[in-house]
Formats: structure tokens, C-alpha cells, sequence
């Protein structure tokens, strides 16, 4: 009997605890996919390959998929930002419509309510889809974690993370993201200077959201040339463009803090040279409305409180990237930021290239302090050091 009675409280027990959720099954494997009334193979479409694209070339058909199980949810990984569509769900025989008004995201998620035939078609006068890198297919469940479901930034940022090329954002800043982003949940926006074409966008993203990061970043259209020299990364992006471009953003993220590439480009990279010259420039010019008057009129001007600089020499501080991070299961910051880089599939032919540990020379944990309105860090060792809450910020944002 003295047996039995703990053995019972401990069924009461376990049948208290809330049931585990369970993930989403993927099933796009089970589909059946129609373009028009014409099938296709769903190789291209789930080899889960972010360069092979589907692409949309059946003008004006549209694209229907037949499940086995119920559909909750569709994940597309367009090629390219995606233009409005129609979603269709088959209910009681019967077409339910609902129009899409497409996010600029190039990732994005679009619930069902458990059809299990959906159908996709151009909206309006649209006659042509875009192509589509991957398609998930998902049933009921709890969102796995690969699927991203972007926001908007808001009208204000913490922190905002300029850097030249997709990688750049792990390689040379290290646990930044994971660390502000992911552990502290602070507002973060990322901008990437280039990205040259669409597969390395995919691999940003993805990166991104390893790292914890939830507003879309902005990622804008500077061509990418290799030089060694600041002056030709002016030429190539141009001057006036470039400087407009930085301008803008912190007028219209309104950031207290900037971080960006070193001045000399860490290995010399022009591009690299360039990210951190434009903030240089806009730190003060942002902040006056004589300045590109058009910008200033229709976000206002801003003057950022701290700009820091990587392996900057002056005001000098060392970031820790080494402790547990409780958002990821005890991982380090440095260690997220591995397996951040690994999303960069296409990149990891090039072996030279690593998020830079804390004694290499290009150290993604040294950082020095270029431009400060809210006086020197005491602590050094964080960027929001001295920061006191945004005027601009949202509250839930």
C-alpha cells in the first residue's frame, strides 16, 4: 500500500503536466502539385536547395496542391519578393477566396485553416508568377522552428547592424545578433550593403534567423566589387547614392547604437571600407534637416547616440561572446553564431572564411567606440552601455 499511493500521485502528476506541442509535419513529400492542369515534380520545389528555383513561367495558370492530410500552413521561399497573389482554399467543394496582399518578404509564412486543397494564383492584372526556391506544405502543429514568420521594423531600433556582404553578419561581428537580438530580445534591425543574387539573400535570411533576429533586414542593391581601396568603393557604389542610403536608414530606424566593419576592411575589402566610412559621414549629417531635405522631411532627422567600429583602436572594448545563452539552450553567442554561418551553404567551399575567433586578427569580439553623443563606456563591454530609453520607441515593439 505505502507503494501504491506514490505511485498514484505520480500519475496525477504526470497527467497534470500539459501535453508536449507537437511540430508540424512537413507534407510536401505526400502533394500532389498542378500548374494549370498540367502536373509537376515537387524536386526543384523541396530538394530544400535554395538555388534551384521553380520558375513561374506558365503565365496567368494557376498553381494548385492536392493533400492527403489536412494543409494549416504554407512556408514559400520565393526567388524573388513576391508580388500580390490569390490563396484559395477548397471548402465543402466550394473555392474560398482570399486575397493576398504579398509582403516584401522573400521568406514568409501563410496560415490555412486545414483544406486539403489549396491553390495559388496571380492577383489582378498580374500574369506572371515569380519563381519559388522552396515550397513547404504543412500540416497542424507547432511552426518548426526553419519556418520565418518576419515582421516590420518599427519606427525605432536598439541597435542596427550595417555589414557589406551576407555572412558578414557572423563572420566579423560574432555574437551580436545572437547575443542582443536572440538572448536580450533588444530591437535589432540589420542592413546588408549588397547581396549579389538571390540564393545568398535565402542564406541571410536563414542566417538571420538562427541568430534570433525577427525584423526583416534591409537589404539594399549596391553592386559588389572586390577592391582594396575606399575611393574605387565610392565609385563603384557612387558617392552621392551611397551617402544618401545611409543617411536614410538611420533616419528611418532611428538606431541608438550602429555597429559596422572596420575602417581598413578587416582583410582590405573596399566594400567593407566603405560600410564604415557612410556611417562615419551620416553619424552627424543624419541629424541635421538641412540634409537631404526629402529624407528629413518624411522620417525626420536623428542623431544616433554611439557608433561603434570593428577593431577600432580608440575607446577600445572586448565583447564576451563566450557565456550560455539561456534563448539557445546554453550555446555560447560564438557558438550561435557557427551554426549561423553554416546557413551560408554556398560559402562554406571557401575554407579561409570562419567567424573570427576571439585571437585571431580580425576578432569578432574586439570593437572600439568611433562616435559617442552620451559620453565613454565605463564597463566596456557593452554596446548599450550609457543608452537610456528610445523617444521613439513602440511599446511591444
Amino acid at each position: 500500500m505505502k507503494r501504491i499511493i506514490p505511485l498514484l500521485l505520480l500519475m496525477l502528476l504526470l497527467l497534470a503536466l500539459p501535453a508536449q506541442a507537437q511540430e508540424a509535419e512537413d507534407l510536401t513529400p505526400l502533394c500532389g502539385i498542378l500548374v494549370g492542369s498540367k502536373a509537376i515534380t515537387v524536386g526543384r520545389l523541396s530538394d530544400r536547395d535554395y538555388d534551384t528555383v521553380w520558375l513561374g513561367d506558365n503565365a496567368g495558370k494557376n498553381i494548385t496542391i492536392n493533400s492527403p492530410k489536412n494543409i494549416h500552413g504554407l512556408y514559400i521561399c520565393w526567388a524573388e519578393t513576391p508580388r500580390d497573389f490569390v490563396l484559395e482554399e477548397k471548402v465543402d467543394g466550394q473555392w474560398r477566396e482570399t486575397l493576398i496582399k504579398a509582403r516584401p518578404f522573400k521568406h514568409d509564412y501563410y496560415p490555412i485553416s486545414g483544406a486539403t486543397e489549396v491553390r495559388l494564383k496571380p492577383a489582378g492584372n498580374s500574369r506572371k508568377w515569380f519563381g519559388v526556391a522552396e515550397l513547404f506544405v504543412l500540416g497542424a502543429g507547432d511552426l518548426p522552428p526553419y519556418v520565418q514568420t518576419w515582421k516590420e521594423p518599427g519606427l525605432s531600433c536598439d541597435l542596427l547592424l550595417l555589414h557589406a556582404h551576407p555572412d558578414d553578419e557572423v563572420l566579423f561581428f560574432g555574437g551580436t545578433l545572437p547575443h542582443y537580438a536572440g538572448e536580450l530580445k533588444k530591437n535589432v534591425v540589420v542592413a546588408a550593403l549588397t547581396s549579389s543574387r538571390p540564393l545568398r539573400e535565402s542564406e541571410l535570411l536563414n542566417s538571420l534567423w538562427k541568430t534570433g533576429v525577427r525584423n526583416y533586414p534591409v537589404i539594399a542593391s549596391f553592386y559588389d566589387k572586390h577592391s582594396l581601396k575606399l575611393k574605387t568603393a565610392y565609385e563603384i557604389a557612387g558617392k552621392n547614392k551611397a551617402q544618401r542610403f545611409a543617411v536614410e536608414l538611420l533616419r528611418r530606424y532611428k538606431p541608438q547604437v550602429v555597429v559596422t566593419h572596420d575602417v581598413k576592411g578587416e582583410y582590405g575589402h573596399g566594400m567593407h571600407q566603405l560600410c564604415a566610412d557612410l556611417m562615419l559621414y551620416a553619424f552627424d549629417v543624419a541629424a541635421d534637416p538641412q540634409k537631404y531635405k526629402d529624407t528629413a522631411t518624411q522620417y525626420g532627422a536623428w542623431q544616433m547616440s554611439k557608433l561603434y567600429l570593428h577593431l577600432y583602436r580608440e575607446n577600445p572594448l572586448v565583447m564576451d561572446w563566450d557565456q550560455p545563452l539561456s534563448a539557445f539552450s546554453g550555446q555560447t553567442a560564438f557558438e550561435v553564431a557557427q551554426d549561423a554561418y553554416r546557413m551560408h551553404v554556398s560559402q562554406q567551399r571557401y575554407k579561409q572564411y570562419k567567424v573570427e575567433p576571439r585571437d585571431s586578427d580580425y576578432s569578432s569580439y574586439h570593437y572600439g567606440l568611433a562616435r559617442t553623443t552620451v559620453g565613454p563606456d565605463v564597463a566596456q563591454n557593452d554596446f548599450l552601455e550609457n543608452i537610456v530609453a528610445n523617444p521613439y520607441q513602440v511599446e511591444g515593439q
